[in-house]
């Protein structure tokens, strides 16, 4: 029976049981499944990693290692980094030879070649070590320099593209005090057994579920430890908000009111209100409902929310793409903001006039060439190309059409080339 209970997330798995898992590719640390899991690090290969290290590894990373040396992870994670509540892609764990964007020592000796460019002082040793994360977009270290900090994990996110997020610098900051409490944050938005293609969770359903079809006895009882295990992960609001306690539960309520706000469920909207849930409350990437409904084209929940005067401040540079005309006024006459990110975002409105709107309220010092006059020059071009197509063929509506086009862009790209970026 395994010994360590807490591996188990109080799961009671028989050896028997372990051992089918193992053969199936699925290991447990902190009641959290890693799949592909890779056979436990063998003496030599710690002391090679620890030899690069500035202090000893910690103890929760040695016990990871020692009960899988790498492997996947599907679960939702969400923390605080820079005083925003973002999402962090923590799907890798990393091991030699893995065949990801890098192995585990392409890792490290990534982090050495930074620290010997931009610390000249280095000792030559490793003070956060990269363990895990997605690709080169997100990683996940351990603080191996001695001190109080030693063992903490740290996080670091590249920058989103303007629009998904109100700003789109890497941010990087402490994500927990040690290993194993990083992996009780892993947690899962959607049960993978209620949504057919949840956002995580389907890779571990499918594995739970295969092991529950094969005919060993063991592997049914293993399966069913699993499901239990995973389903314990799923973060319920809609049981909190049943219960009348959502307002109280940051994590849920702010989930229930992105699905809201998202799905253009008004009548949610309503109940959350209700049961003390702020509506300007920012759920994630900075981004409040009104935001993620703009987003969405959640068009009901926008009337809604507008109703109730929540803050459109940032309402223009999440949503230009995806508004009317009228919206779009009524945004501005409420104090919305107007940038050069607005400005990127109503380029993709069907209707031209928003864009024309938006770039005679920017203010002039908000005017600055951020790589956008070209894709503008680019669509005028394709405007004028249009013009003459629909005059050569006797379509008047559209050759009148596309010279609005032509001319409202042709202008923003001449203003914009008249400011660059500093």
């Amino acid at each position: 029976m395994i010994d360590n209970l807490g591996a188990a997330g109080g799961e009671q798995f028989l050896d028997r049981e372990l051992a089918v898992m193992a053969d199936a590719g699925i290991a447990l640390f902190a009641g959290r499944l890693v799949l592909g899991a890779q056979p436990p690090v063998d003496d030599a290969t710690l002391a090679a990693v620890a030899d690069r290290c500035a202090g000893p590894l910690p103890e929760p990373l040695v016990a990871l290692w020692r009960t899988t040396f790498g492997g996947r992870l599907d679960y939702d994670l969400r923390v605080d980094l820079d005083g925003l509540d973002v999402p962090l892609s923590f799907t890798e764990l990393f091991y030699p030879d893995s065949g990801g964007y890098h192995d585990l020592w392409g890792w490290i000796d990534h982090e050495c070649g930074l620290a010997e460019e931009h610390q000249p002082d280095w000792s030559g040793r490793l003070t956060h070590l990269p363990i895990g994360g997605f690709e080169y977009l997100d990683r996940i270290y351990v603080t191996t320099e001695p001190g109080p900090e030693h063992g903490s994990v740290v996080g670091w996110r590249q920058g989103l593209p303007p629009g998904w997020e109100l700003s789109s610098d890497d941010r990087m900051g402490q994500l927990a005090g040690n290993l194993a409490e990083l992996f009780g944050l892993l947690r899962l938005e959607q049960d993978p057994w209620q949504v057919q293609e949840p956002d995580a969770g389907q890779e571990m359903r499918d594995a739970v579920d295969d092991l529950a079809a094969d005919g060993d006895r063991y592997a049914k009882s293993a399966a069913g430890k699993l499901r239990h295990l995973v389903k314990a992960a799923v973060l319920d609001w809609r049981t909190a908000v049943d219960q009348g306690s959502i307002a109280e539960q940051r994590r849920l309520r702010r989930l229930a009111l992105e699905h809201a706000a998202s799905n253009d469920d008004v009548a949610l909207l309503q109940l959350l209100s209700t049961l003390g849930c702020s509506l300007g409350e920012e759920i994630r990437n900075g981004l409040t409902p009104i935001d993620l409904a703009l987003l969405h084209r959640s068009s009901g929940a926008v009337g809604w929310l507008l109703q109730h005067h929540v803050s459109v401040k940032n309402s223009l540079q999440v949503g230009a793409h995806a508004m009317s005309l009228d919206l779009a006024r009524e945004l501005l006459g409420r104090g919305a903001a107007v940038n050069i990110h607005a400005i990127a975002r109503a380029v993709d409105n069907d209707d031209i006039e928003v864009l024309d709107l938006l770039a005679q309220s920017m203010p002039p010092e908000s005017w600055a060439d951020d790589g956008l006059a070209y894709r503008l020059s680019m669509l005028a071009n394709q405007a004028e190309l249009a013009r003459n197509r629909a005059t050569a063929q006797g379509d008047s509506p559209t050759a009148v059409h596309q010279q609005r086009r032509l001319t409202i862009l042709a202008d923003l790209a001449h203003r914009l080339a008249d400011h660059p970026t500093p």
